[in-house]
């Protein structure tokens, strides 16, 4: 019995001690699978870009210069403006438009890299915001005040021929240029004149502005 008590502690001991050994692995295998799983989620969620409460799927960039057919039936010196050499820019004034803030990359490039290309002395900042969809603004050189231009859903089309068509010696500007079907000739004109001293567009038909 003396030979027996020994031998059945050594099995029990030898018992637990695999047990123990099995639990930790379990643990650690856990921890490892915990930490695999949150590099993963660290790797491939990325935060969304805050700067437009637009999703901008990719689009073509929108210079705004007329290359369109339609460009040359539009009489844009009709109405037009004054250019005035502006060689340095006024900062951009964002109290003037605190809206303008949500596009706050898009305009400040622009802006810096471009040159008056509206109404005699405006920096007009188009660019596409998904399928369709076109939105901008002008920042005026000489003091740095911002305006809407008058693009976004309401001034778009399913089957748009051209979008924001525009001069720097004329205060014409083209939101878009439409078609009824894909294979229709016949072209519509969304259009605006902007009024300096209200500082403001307003709708113009195309037979005031379109050349004989």
């Amino acid at each position: 019995m003396k030979k027996i008590l020994p031998l059945l502690f050594l099995v029990i001991g030898l018992a637990n001690a695999c047990r123990d050994k099995t639990s930790t692995t379990k643990s650690n295998a856990v921890k490892a699978d915990t930490a695999e799983i949150a590099v993963v989620v660290a790797d491939t969620v990325k935060p969304a870009a805050a700067e437009s409460p637009v999703t901008e799927n990719p689009a073509p960039e929108i210079s705004g210069e007329n290359s369109s057919r339609a460009a040359d039936s539009i009489d844009f010196k009709k109405y037009g403006a004054e250019l005035i050499p502006s060689p340095v820019k006024a900062e951009i004034d964002w109290k003037s438009y605190p809206e303008a803030r949500n596009f706050r990359t898009r305009i400040i490039e622009g802006y810096k890299d471009g040159e008056v290309n509206f109404a005699g002395h405006y920096i007009a900042v188009v660019f596409g915001c998904g399928a369709g969809c076109v939105l901008g603004f002008m920042v005026d050189v000489r003091d740095g005040q911002i305006y809407d231009l008058p693009l976004g859903e309401e001034n778009s089309c399913f089957f748009m021929e051209d979008a924001a068509l525009m001069r720097p010696d004329s205060r014409l500007f083209i939101s878009a240029v439409c078609k009824e079907e894909a294979e229709s000739a016949r072209l519509n004109y969304k259009a605006y004149l902007w009024d300096e001293e209200k500082k403001s567009f307003s709708k113009i038909e195309a037979r005031a502005f379109l050349k004989n």
